[in-house]
């Protein structure tokens, strides 16, 4: 026969001590597990900032020293230091879009429209949907637009232009050459 639960709290008893008893038990635990997480999460932030600072630092530079782009060691263990061009456009999007623009690259920036509905305005959704296919110049309420470049987009673009030697101004799309190091051990 099942174990009755609830035996420490029928209707017509008062809890005896010993449930409020574990009750406490069981808030201290929840309490101390809790706090294990907020411990283990600053371990785990100290220990990935130790790996980016090796990573994108530490090991290309000094391979940078010692004028290698890649190294194996003598247990096989082969190290690179890579370099990956980044861009963002971040805070300055009215400058980078006027400047993609001007210099003929706005194709690049995409307008996003996005209209929310409720569960209840399922028809008028469609109606919506239906009338937008044959529209290009709308302007209803409750609809919402957003320009912006993919960040995929715009690195892929600056990289292009960069390698065809163009210039692009670093400071408008936070130009940056991210560091990194690739270690492939020896297959066996």
């Amino acid at each position: 026969m099942a174990e009755d639960v609830f035996a420490d709290f029928r209707a017509d008893e008062a809890p005896k001590e010993a449930a409020f008893k574990r009750l406490d038990e069981l808030v201290k635990l929840l309490t101390k597990a809790e706090a294990d997480v907020v411990a283990a999460q600053a371990v785990l932030k100290q220990a990935q900032e130790r790996v980016r600072q090796l990573d994108e630092f530490d090991i290309p530079e000094h391979m940078d020293s010692l004028g290698l782009t890649e190294f194996t060691n003598r247990a096989g263990i082969k190290i690179e230091a890579q370099s990956t061009i980044r861009a963002s456009i971040g805070d300055r999007k009215a400058q980078a879009f006027a400047w993609l623009m001007k210099n003929g690259h706005g194709g690049i920036i995409k307008r996003n429209v996005t209209v929310a509905f409720n569960t209840t305005q399922a028809e008028d959704a469609k109606a919506l949907l239906k009338e937008l296919e044959g529209r290009t110049n709308l302007n209803a309420a409750g609809i919402k637009g957003e320009m912006k470049v993919e960040a995929a987009s715009l690195t892929a673009f600056v990289r292009k232009q960069l390698k065809a030697g163009k210039q692009i101004p670093h400071d408008i799309f936070g130009i940056f050459d991210q560091r990194s190091t690739k270690i492939t051990l020896p297959s066996e």
